[in-house]
């Protein structure tokens, strides 16, 4: 049947039941003089402005006589010509997402609005849709135009209820981009099409495409998880690893996933050094038996060998080579075989005495947690990096900042020093051009710009100077000042590994004096030399922690300060 719309135009009007309800569905031009008013509306929205209330024609319409009967209408109306009220939200937030989701698909939900007795039309839920749309330009979209408010909630809790049934799943998102790709839709259409982040829809078919990961995928797993079990797809290991560990503690995914990457290159770094050596026609030791203190055997280390004139060996004089991992990466210990008959000495004692089973039992507590501190650090940083990419800083920053730069102050100048570079890295996601010092002009340019983002500058400059007072001595040396940071950082959502709460609560026993004194690199063990070197490639005297600078009292209460003082000031 034809009617007319509200403002006397021609419009489409056909009714309908479902379910015993009276519907009808009209469809209306969009009148004149209104759109510049709202569109300015939809502006202010997607820059974040306050929703604006009450725009409406400037010649109001005629007002229209209702039944008595309730009736629900789903109309398709221009959204320019729609008022929209005071809403709860402060932001309309309309994100490039958002944006062109509604710009590809249109508004496929319906948004609910009561027409008044003048005939303007209110958006009561849906005012984020309909900015978008006025934004987009969008000449209908539908609206369900109800009788009352009542009505109009209880619309609204259905609409609700049906849109929240069933939230989609990754497995379900992974397997939708696969479909689409197998349609020869590529990942960049597909995440414009869908709203996706490309990142988002590349991990999905890397996952898809593995069987593995598709079946970790499909049993619950989420997309980040599988893409990490993709990544070691045929590493049977690491894959059993993972998959116990997003059983049982799967706060600790990504360190376990990190650690598992650290081994794996350290690794491969010994497996180059031992092709190096087996090229310069050495022999590759597997074992290091010949460094024992009672071994008594044809090989020796050329360092402790001498020429029959008393000179020192060189690599051309070693037939064989055993190469280990360190902190500073692969190390290789050139050997003879069989010194007495290539026609050399050794003399001198044995470089020490044999370890006792603690003290080795101790080394390999060391070298565990040495690497898993590593690993840590890898996490942790990417952690502080997504941190700061957040439009605003996180709870409670500008107070962590002051407090930082009351209490730990040697410490966070560095941030803004000999460790601007980083500071950079931290808010940009790069490495900067310049290292050290040379990172201040770039900080400069950063900090000086006039955007809203200056206490998220101002905390990338703190946690640069916690961080990089860190290091594998940190668990060691159980820094009140790194407790503090790591705690902060838990606050905040970061999960802590093993390694990092034995800073963050320390056993309550007195370390031995002799905890962290390095090893002499001429003694020998009667242990690998992984142990032999544990710590001494580990402990920099440099990198010691910062002399006491606050009271003792401070000190004791810096956990529970962040924890208990921050929510009571809320």
């Amino acid at each position: 049947m034809l009617a007319t719309n509200l403002y006397g135009a021609p419009a489409s009007l056909i009714s309908f039941e479902v379910s015993g309800r009276p519907f009808a569905l009209r469809v209306d031009p969009a009148p004149s003089g209104t759109s510049e008013r709202v569109r300015q509306q939809a502006k202010n929205a997607r820059g974040k402005g306050p929703l604006l209330a009450h725009h409406r024609p400037d010649t109001p319409p005629p007002p229209v006589k209702r039944s008595n009967t309730a009736m629900s209408v789903l109309e398709q109306i221009n959204p320019a010509t729609l008022t929209i009220d005071a809403n709860v939200r402060a932001e309309a937030n309309l994100d490039k997402a958002f944006l062109a989701s509604i710009k590809e698909h249109g508004v496929i939900q319906p948004v609910v609005a009561h027409r008044t007795e003048d005939g303007t039309v209110h958006v009561l839920y849906g005012q984020r849709r309909t900015l978008a749309a006025v934004e987009n330009n969008l000449d209908t979209m539908p609206v369900y135009v109800v009788d009352s408010l009542t009505e109009a909630d209880r619309l609204a809790k259905q609409i609700v209820e049906n849109d929240q049934r069933r939230e989609l799943t990754d497995n379900d998102r992974a397997e939708a981009f696969h479909q689409l790709s197998l349609l020869g839709v590529s990942a960049t259409q597909i995440a414009r099409k869908t709203g996706a982040k490309k990142t988002t829809v590349d991990a999905a078919l890397k996952v898809r495409a593995d069987d593995t990961a598709t079946a970790f995928l499909a049993a619950g797993m989420t997309l980040d998880m599988a893409a990490v079990i993709e990544e070691f797809a045929g590493d049977t290991e690491a894959i059993e690893k993972l998959e116990s560990i997003a059983k049982e503690a799967p706060q600790s995914f990504d360190h376990t996933a990190q650690r598992i990457r650290d081994d794996r290159k350290r690794q491969a770094e010994v497996a180059a050094a031992k092709a190096d050596a087996v090229t310069a026609g050495l022999t590759i030791m597997e074992d290091s038996t010949w460094s024992s203190y009672d071994y008594k055997g044809p090989i020796a280390d050329i360092r402790d060998l001498r020429t029959k004139t008393g000179d020192l060996l060189t690599a051309e004089d070693a037939n064989a080579a055993y190469v280990r991992s360190t902190y500073n990466g692969p190390a290789t210990t050139y050997l003879n075989t069989d010194w007495k008959a290539a026609g050399f000495v050794k003399p001198g004692a044995p470089r020490a005495g044999k370890m006792t089973e603690e003290e080795k039992a101790e080394r390999r507590t060391v070298i565990e947690n040495n690497r898993a501190w590593d690993a840590a650090e890898v996490v942790r940083i990417e952690f502080v990096k997504g941190l700061l990419k957040g439009k605003t800083a996180p709870k409670n920053a500008l107070r962590f900042i002051a407090h930082a730069m009351g209490v730990h102050g040697y410490t966070i100048a560095d941030g803004l020093s000999k460790y601007s570079d980083f500071s950079v890295e931290l808010l940009t996601g790069k490495e900067p051009k310049a290292a050290g010092f040379g990172g201040r002009s770039e900080l400069a340019k950063i900090t000086s710009r006039p955007s809203g983002r200056h206490e998220i500058n101002a905390l990338a400059m703190v946690l640069a100077g916690y961080e990089k007072n860190t290091g594998r001595y940190t668990w060691r040396n159980g820094s009140s000042t790194a407790a503090h940071y790591l705690t902060q950082l838990a606050a905040w959502g970061y999960n802590l590994s093993d390694v990092e709460r034995l800073v963050t609560h320390p056993a309550p026993v007195e370390a031995p004096a002799q905890e962290n004194a390095p090893v002499p690199e001429d003694t020998v063990s009667d242990e690998s030399p992984e142990l032999a070197d544990a710590t001494a490639d580990e402990d920099d005297p440099a990198a010691d922690p910062e002399p006491v600078e606050y009271l003792e009292d401070i000190q004791a209460e810096q956990e529970e300060m962040i924890g208990e003082e921050y929510a009571a000031a809320e």
